[in-house]
């Protein structure tokens, strides 16, 4: 299913904690069953999104977005990136319209993580919830460096 509305953002639940994706990257959600799931248990691959002859990585992120495996996942949120697309799989995925979302921008502390910047560049406050939202380049850089481990 490809989407990616510049009016919503995407809820990512990773374990207990919950993560926007704007709607302004290009993504795909693919069910696992439409994957091909590594059961070797080497490396920080989860599955695969076969597409032709390329195969695209997803990888499973503990709520802390540390490389974990574990099996009660459902479905994979592919970005588009260059030189391919690349996955998280997670626990539960939801489209917000950004009318129900109010974001406020932040810079956060401290040297970012990738060489394209920080991880986060706002956070959605509702009630006793905060969820941060991924810069799309970095998340996407982050991601890629898994597979150089």
């Amino acid at each position: 299913m490809a989407v990616g509305e510049h009016n919503q953002y995407l809820r990512l639940q990773l374990g207990s904690i919950s993560y926007l994706l704007p709607g302004t990257s290009g993504y795909n959600i693919e069910q696992r069953d439409n994957l091909v799931i590594n059961k070797s248990p080497e490396g920080n691959v989860a599955a695969w999104r076969t597409v032709r002859t390329a195969r695209y990585p997803a990888y499973c992120l503990d709520a802390t977005l540390r490389v974990t495996r574990h099996h009660h996942w459902y479905r994979a949120v592919f970005l588009e990136a260059l030189p391919h697309a690349v996955g998280i799989v997670v626990d539960e995925v939801q489209l917000l319209p950004s009318a129900e979302t109010t974001i406020t921008p932040f810079i956060p502390l401290g040297l970012p993580p990738t060489h394209l910047g920080h991880l986060f560049s706002g956070a959605w406050v509702t009630g006793n919830q905060v969820m941060l939202v991924f810069e799309p380049k970095a998340f996407v850089s982050y991601l890629q460096s898994l597979g150089n481990v």
